[in-house]
Parts: C-alpha cells; structure tokens; sequence
C-alpha cells in the first residue's frame, strides 16, 4: 500500500511516497504561479492614454523634422513660421510644374529629338560621324541620371580608343543629356558599333536598390 501526502509552500510541491518495504523516495516540483489582477477600466483607460501620447509625440517630431528640411531647401526664405513655409512650397511647386511645361513646349516644337537640348522621359543613344572632322563621332545620349554613370561612359570609351575632345550636359529632373565629340576610335564603322552596343548596357543599365531619383537630387 502506499501512501502520499503533499505539501505545498510558496510554489513549490512536494510529494513523498512511503513504500512498505520501508524504501522512501521524494521528488520535488517546482511550479511557478503568476497571479496577476486584472487591470481596471481606469487603468486601461490611461494606458491607452499614454499610448496615443506617445504616438503623437512621435508624429509631431516626424512634422518638425519635415518643416526643417523645407526651411533649408526653400531659397530666399525670409519668415520661418510654418505657414510661410507651406506657402512658398506650394508656389515653388507651380513655378517648377509651369518650367516643366516650358521646356516640354520647346522639346515639342524642335523639329526632331536631337534638336532639343534637354533629355527626354525615354533613353536614347545616337552616334553620327562628323562629315566636316575626319575620325570625329557625335555622341548622344539620354538617360536616367545617376552615381558612376559618367564614369563608366568614360571606362567604356577608353575601351574602344576613344578620345572625348569636347562634351556637354543638361540634366533636369533627375534625366541627364549628354553630348560628345569622340576621336581615335579603333575599327572604322565597326568600332562605331561596337561602341553603340556598349554603350546602351551602360544608359540601359537598372537603378540599383536603395538609390532613387531623390537620393541624385540631393
């Protein structure tokens, strides 16, 4: 027959199992109890509070961080009160969209694409020989704009022989346009292709991630 008896004190259980033959065996089991009282609506209610407050807080300083970065932006900001800023964000905003508008009335009146010296929304890359320079190619291009990409035109030509004895850029709206008189490239028309197919890799190339038109801009 056996017997059992239990005993309880803070947390802890103990049982003890007495056996006839006189052999005694005790194990011990710790339990961890949790009594928690359940919050009241006055409790809950400031908790809520709190959070909210925080939020808030946080969302305020999100709008203040904003405003500054305006207020160093804006040129010839004389008033720093937030609305002046708005305002003369807002008039900045229409004199940009109405410049936009502006060039875009210019590109559409030229009498082709090449003609018009800002870059348009899709890339384009041409290569022409000069007729009056002997060995001389024009070479035009627009792309998006971004970190390096002068730099592996320049790489891409040096590749092929190529000199740059004069080159121009525009750049608007996070596109750039570039024109460039090439000399002493290798392998006559061939060379020319050869470059033309290099270089549209090069404006074709992808944005890589963690860079945007905003990040150029800035």
């Amino acid at each position: 027959m056996q017997q059992f008896q239990r005993y309880y004190k803070s947390g802890t259980c103990t049982i003890q199992n007495s056996f006839a033959r006189g052999l005694t065996s005790t194990n011990t089991i710790n339990h961890k109890f949790s009594f928690s009282k359940p919050k009241s609506k006055v409790e809950a209610k400031q908790l809520a509070a709190k959070k909210h407050s925080e939020a808030e807080r946080r969302r305020r300083m999100r709008i203040n961080g904003q405003y500054a970065t305006l207020r160093d932006v804006l040129p010839n900001l004389v008033k720093m009160d937030k609305a002046t800023v708005l305002a003369e964000t807002v008039r900045q905003v229409r004199e940009l969209r109405k410049t936009v508008s502006d060039l875009e009335a210019v590109c559409r009146g030229s009498s082709s694409t090449k003609d018009c010296v800002f870059p348009g929304e899709a890339n384009r890359l041409s290569l022409e020989n000069c007729d009056n320079h002997q060995g001389l190619v024009k070479v035009t291009f627009s792309c998006e704009d971004r970190p390096g990409l002068i730099s592996a035109v320049a790489r891409t030509l040096r590749s092929m022989k190529g000199r740059v004895v004069k080159f121009e850029m525009v750049t608007l709206g996070g596109r750039t346009k570039n024109v460039l008189w090439v000399r002493g490239l290798s392998g006559g028309n061939e060379g020319i292709v050869m470059l033309r197919r290099a270089l549209k890799v090069v404006i074709d190339r992808p944005i890589l991630p963690g860079f945007s038109k905003k990040s150029y801009l800035t």
